[in-house]
């Protein structure tokens, strides 16, 4: 099956802010700030589109699956976030496939030295995904919720 990465749409804010089906999850995801239910003609301003860029993965009938973002930090690194699968698509290696995509569209754009990331530690399968992707956990920059990760590029 092919997927690719594309800039997100309008057309999509929908579909993404429908995979975060509580409070808790709009938080743990998107962040403080950003309200839930999160209205469609509300996403761009709340995930600050237009500073820091948003990506979907689609699948081979055109469909979203998947969303991340990326934006450049003043070290120099370049920082993912907000990185989801749909949770009907969730278990299939999705996951990866968006990494790879987010990555490569992020090196490929800014001058990244590293690239960045935070998970929450108990989530282990993403946490699993990240180590074998190349990023390693920096302990001194994390919180005992969220793991601080960190991927050299070469």
């Amino acid at each position: 099956m092919d997927h690719v990465l594309q800039p997100v749409l309008p057309s999509h804010f929908a579909v993404i802010a429908g995979w975060l089906d509580s409070p808790e999850a709009t938080q743990r995801w998107a962040g403080p700030g950003v309200p839930f239910p999160l209205p469609a003609d509300a996403f761009a301003a709340a995930l600050a589109l237009s500073a820091r860029p948003g990506w979907t993965l689609l699948d081979a009938d055109g469909a979203c699956v998947g969303f991340g973002q990326y934006w450049q930090m003043a070290s120099g690194s370049t920082h993912l976030g907000r990185i989801i699968v749909s949770p009907q698509a969730r278990g299939r290696g999705l996951g990866r496939v968006l990494m790879t995509a987010l990555c490569a569209e992020a090196v490929r754009r800014t001058d990244a030295v590293q690239l960045t990331l935070k998970v929450y530690r108990d989530n282990q399968a993403a946490v699993a995904l990240y180590c074998d992707l190349g990023f390693v956990a920096s302990e001194d920059a994390s919180t005992p919720e969220l793991l601080f990760m960190a991927c050299r590029i070469t």
